[in-house]
């Protein structure tokens, strides 16, 4: 385990890309903590919200259901409670209403993860132009010196490697928190999808009834 000095220390040999490194980081793992909490509390909220409306209308008929959507502050939420207060409107208008409420969910649930997409494009340049800057220190100290001593070129070689190692720990991180993010989202929209096509069929079927059940009247 490094210590708070050694990290310090590592960050000042590193030299000055290693600022732009260490702002890269807090950027990316602020980004993940955060959508990591949001994305879980949403998912969590949408599968009770789910299950909540299939109890209301079951119980109570659609104006619980509605109820129940009205009062969830989730993406979801926002889609049920789109599809459930337009009564007079016909199917394929409600459908299309859900693709676009859906396709707002998504960007909700895809806010900010870009930053951690940036960075983990952005930062092993950044670590290589550390390395281009430490090689260029070595061989000036190199010419400055008149000798190839490895204890001439130690310092600017240090200065290459670690800020090439520094690139690469941010960028496969960042790299990867956003690749597990974007699977994540995927899979909720489209449970999310399989929910409100359900939610949609639902609704559907009372009006079948009637409409069977006023078929057979007029047959007779």
């Amino acid at each position: 385990m490094l210590e708070s000095r050694d990290l310090l220390t590592l960050v000042w040999t590193g030299g000055a890309v290693m600022y732009p490194l260490l702002l890269c980081s807090i950027v990316s793992v602020g980004v993940i903590l955060e959508r990591l909490w949001s994305i879980t509390r949403a998912a969590r909220a949408a599968t009770r919200l789910h299950e909540l409306v299939a109890e209301a209308a079951d119980e109570g008929g659609w104006s619980d259901a509605l109820a129940v959507s009205r009062r969830d502050t989730s993406p979801l939420g926002n889609v049920y409670k789109a599809i459930l207060s337009q009564e007079d409107l016909n199917d394929d208008i409600r459908t299309r209403i859900a693709l676009q409420r859906h396709a707002a969910a998504a960007r909700t649930l895809k806010r900010n993860v870009w930053l951690v997409g940036t960075v983990g494009s952005l930062a092993p340049f950044i670590g290589l132009l550390g390395t281009v800057i430490g090689i260029v220190r070595a061989f000036e100290n190199m010419a400055a010196t008149g000798s190839g001593g490895f204890a001439v070129v130690a310092a600017g070689i240090s200065e290459a490697l670690i800020a090439t190692a520094a690139g690469l720990l941010v960028g496969v991180l960042s790299i990867f928190s956003y690749n597990a993010f974007m699977v994540r989202i995927a899979n909720l929209t489209a449970l999310w999808r399989e929910w409100t096509d359900e939610l949609l069929v639902r609704l559907t079927l009372p009006r079948q009834r009637e409409g069977s059940i006023a078929r057979v009247a007029q047959s007779r």
